[in-house]
């Protein structure tokens, strides 16, 4: 089966009281390859991000996923899991329960349950489900995160990681993710250039940039 694809064209979005965009405008992110946005800071690439996930719209512009239109869709229809930056996972919460978020409420409780514990199976996560953030290594913490994120979705479209300085590094979202959801695309938005250096792929990377593409 070929893979999903997401594609940004001439996307520009305000912030911070300026217009920003990307370099180069036309963004294609290719089932099973791994693609960075790397913006100047976490304000940007958060900025950004709120535009792929429909926290905001685009000033103009077009998102799609398989050409399929996304530019004005809400977040609840837009298919794209979210990773935040160290998994953002809480702390008072076992594995089971943090993934367990990702799960919608109007389903029946038998019904999260086997969800939750049909994506932890596939992301290797099953002796990890009555663990702590805090028992949990960093990198199995963003593959809860995934998992969480996995979740909300019967069939994600596409997988969409924030990797932040200071945080623990995306690499094993990243990897899980390539390895066992393999016709999705990943793009990694970051405002450290050098990290994320060893996930350019053929995919491509792209750059934050002011609006008028200086």
């Amino acid at each position: 089966m070929a893979g999903l694809q997401l594609q940004l064209d001439g996307i520009s979005w305000e912030h911070d009281g300026g217009r920003r965009s990307l370099k180069p405008g036309h963004l294609l992110a290719e089932g099973g390859t791994t693609s960075v946005v790397l913006a100047a800071d976490a304000a940007d690439a958060e900025a950004f991000i709120d535009v792929v996930l429909g926290q905001t719209w685009p000033d103009q512009g077009t998102i799609r996923i398989s050409g399929n239109e996304i530019t004005s869709l809400p977040t609840e229809e837009r298919g794209i899991a979210f990773v935040p930056p160290g998994g953002g996972l809480l702390p008072h919460l076992t594995a089971e329960q943090n993934i367990a978020f990702g799960v919608e409420r109007r389903y029946r409780a038998d019904h999260r349950r086997k969800h939750v514990h049909y994506v932890a199976g596939r992301l290797g996560l099953q002796g990890l489900l009555g663990w702590r953030p805090y028992e949990l290594s960093p990198d199995e913490r963003l593959r809860v995160a995934l998992a969480r994120a996995m979740c909300r979705w019967h069939a994600a479209k596409a997988v969409l990681i924030e990797d932040r300085a200071g945080h623990t590094p995306c690499h094993a979202a990243v990897s899980e993710c390539l390895k066992t959801y393999v016709d999705l695309p990943v793009l990694v938005v970051s405002d450290d250039r050098h990290r994320v250096e060893t996930l350019r792929s053929p995919g491509g990377s792209w750059e934050v940039v002011d609006g008028d593409g200086s």
